[in-house]
């Protein structure tokens, strides 16, 4: 039987640009694609449907929404499908995006449709409904920015991609807090967020194509970093009344996203709800040795990674 494996990395999102009934397009935003912690599985075909590994109560469900909305010309084939490795969940990585698009490539690949476009994976898989970047960063890698919705049940269009300047490593820290808003929770939070000011989403839009998209076109990490720092305290303050009146999700993120600055990294900042922080640097390994021992947290808080500037790689083994 034919093995198809998969890997796909991890989604840092940088910000929404905006919603409310006064603006054209809804949400927008900006993210970027990174190598870890990253999400691997794979697939044989099967006599049914079957799901198994970390995560396999989100993968099972997912296979039969699939099969309801199959519309390819044959039957679809079942697959029995092995969740080899995945992040944490509600953490600020977009799991469930990248969980899902994977399965429906899968799927897809094995039905025969080889390197399906977004559009048939958002419709298969049902994601890409409020944020694009996810989506797009599971096809593409890099550094992506999407217009939002037009309508409800658009796909966010691809606006913007980047590659990200691969000698420009990236700090993942962990802070000791509950996970993210996701689920019935998040759906309430943004119920219950005001409109962002037309003014504050023309700042974003302008510090992300002027100054963010500006600097990693120009290699400017300090520029970036600045830019960056810019559309998180827009964006935290947004999203302020969901968070406790923090433009993070905690003091303790706040904090730490203060000391990321102090020694010596650019752009630290919140991924989505987080409580998944980031920042960056061009750092020796002792430098970055140095930077987690003056963090004082235990090793398995923080890691290093890099900018992931391809799509989902698949392998097939007979």
């Amino acid at each position: 039987m034919r093995r198809l494996t998969i890997r796909t990395g991890s989604r840092l999102h940088f910000g929404l640009l905006g919603w409310g009934p006064h603006l054209r397009r809804q949400f927008g935003g900006v993210g970027l694609m990174v190598e870890e912690p990253g999400l691997e599985m794979s697939a044989v075909p099967a006599d049914r449907f079957e799901a198994v590994g970390p995560l396999a109560d989100r993968v099972g469900p997912l296979l039969e929404r699939i099969a309801a909305r199959w519309d390819g010309p044959t039957p679809l084939q079942p697959v029995r499908v092995e969740v080899l490795k995945t992040p944490d969940e509600h953490a600020g990585f977009g799991v469930g995006t990248q969980l899902s698009l994977a399965v429906a490539r899968l799927v897809l690949e094995t039905a025969g449709e080889a390197s399906p476009p977004a559009e048939r994976l958002a419709a298969l898989s049902g994601r890409g409904r409020r944020s694009g970047v996810g989506l797009h960063g599971f096809v593409h890698g890099g550094l992506i920015v999407d217009a939002g919705h037009a309508a409800p049940d658009d796909l966010p269009p691809m606006v913007s991609r980047l590659e990200f300047p691969a000698e420009w490593s990236i700090l993942i820290v962990r802070p000791p807090a509950p996970p993210g808003r996701h689920g019935g929770d998040e759906v309430a939070a943004f119920a219950d967020l005001p409109p962002v000011p037309e003014a504050v989403s023309g700042r974003l839009c302008r510090l992300v194509l002027l100054d963010l998209l500006g600097a990693v076109a120009a290699r400017d990490l300090p520029a970036f970093g600045e830019a960056l720092t810019a559309i998180q305290r827009e964006v935290g303050a947004a999203f302020a009344p969901a968070q406790g009146g923090g433009v993070y999700a905690s003091p303790e993120s706040e904090a730490l996203v203060a000391k990321l600055g102090r020694l010596g990294l650019f752009g630290a900042g919140q991924s989505s709800w987080g409580p998944s922080l980031y920042a960056f640097g061009i750092l020796s390994d002792a430098e970055k040795q140095a930077v987690a021992a003056r963090l004082g947290l235990p090793s398995e808080a923080l890691f290093w990674t890099h900018a992931r500037n391809q799509g989902a790689v698949l392998t097939t083994d007979s």
